[in-house]
């Protein structure tokens, strides 16, 4: 992370970062079983592999939508120091 953006707070910073990485690494995993369950389904075409597929992809969802919100979270942020030092260069 840039200095110049330490402003906003290390802290959070840090911990948005480490979350988005998180859950980054766990979507990857997910896409991986999702992409096995999706074979398994369209080889067997079982109930039991269908409801797998389906387990796999709602969690994928969720952690999709964890990782976009993560990221809007850190946009933000990063709006915000560029407001701030805008404003800085300006005075």
């Amino acid at each position: 992370m840039s200095k110049w953006f330490r402003g906003a707070g290390d802290r959070d910073i840090d911990e948005l970062n480490q979350a988005i990485n998180e859950q980054s690494d766990e979507q990857r995993k997910l896409a991986a079983r999702f992409g096995k369950a999706m074979n398994d389904f369209a080889s067997d075409r079982s109930l039991e592999t269908c409801l797998e597929a389906l387990n796999i992809s709602i969690q994928l969802a969720s952690v999709r939508a964890r990782v976009a919100d993560s990221w809007e979270h850190y946009a933000r942020l990063l709006e915000g120091e560029v407001a701030r030092l805008s404003k800085q260069q300006k005075s």
